[in-house]
């Protein structure tokens, strides 16, 4: 990739984190050579449809980073399809104190995730499953403090795929679309039958557009009948 190219992209990187956590140049350094790893991988496997060094900078890293303020200090955390590594990586990047899981279906996407780890010298875990039978194993049902999620599933869907995966106490920060506050009305059954609540809902206005974190606390030990099996959630929402 030309050097003009990921200079635009630092810069912009420095620019879209200005107020919500602004990274060190250890840290701005690791996540441009990820964008260059993201925009060479994207040529031969689909990642992202964001490539653009200002808009990649601000819709894949600084908007992963809205969370890095909210994360307590060495979190058990889970990027629950993580797809290119979003928010999850990032937020390794500038908080090394975290434990991160990076959960995702397709194995692909994983090899991808673990070029960028080794290149960067991180050691997140990965995890090659369905969220469905992550909330069903031992050692991984309610043993996160953090369940991260971003673009993955309605809210009503996507209580099933993270509560089950918390500590009780733990928080599910859902980084979700405009939409969000209607998606927790239709959510509400979900949450009382999964032992959840809603927290807060974060908006964030930033110049590429309003974010919107919705978090969800773990009040309750979700029932053992809960995630149903793959693919259940997402065709009979609760």
């Amino acid at each position: 990739m030309e050097s003009s190219t990921l200079a635009s992209f630092r810069e912009s990187l420095l620019r879209a984190c200005e107020g919500i956590f602004e990274p060190n140049a250890e840290q701005a350094d690791a996540m441009t050579a990820y964008y260059a790893l993201l925009v060479e991988w994207n040529e031969r496997m689909n990642l992202t449809a964001v490539t653009a060094p200002e808009e990649a900078a601000q819709k894949h890293f600084a908007d992963s980073l809205l969370a890095a303020k909210r994360l307590p200090h060495g979190a058990a955390c889970i990027d629950v399809g993580t797809g290119a590594g979003f928010p999850g990586l990032p937020l390794l990047i500038v908080r090394p104190d975290l434990s991160m899981s990076l959960l995702d279906s397709l194995a692909k996407r994983l090899t991808f995730l673990q070029a960028v780890a080794k290149e960067l010298g991180l050691s997140p875990k990965f995890l090659h499953e369905r969220a469905e039978d992550a909330g069903r194993k031992a050692g991984e049902r309610a043993a996160f403090d953090i369940v991260l999620s971003r673009a993955v599933a309605p809210m009503n869907v996507l209580c099933e795929l993270t509560l089950p995966l918390l500590k009780i106490g733990g928080e599910a920060l859902c980084f979700k679309g405009p939409a969000v506050r209607e998606e927790l009305l239709n959510a509400k059954r979900a949450l009382k039958l999964l032992g959840g609540t809603v927290k807060e809902v974060e908006e964030r206005p930033l110049p590429w557009g309003t974010r919107t974190i919705a978090v969800l606390q773990k009040t309750a030990a979700t029932p053992a009948m809960y995630p149903r099996k793959a693919g259940t959630p997402a065709k009979t929402p609760l």
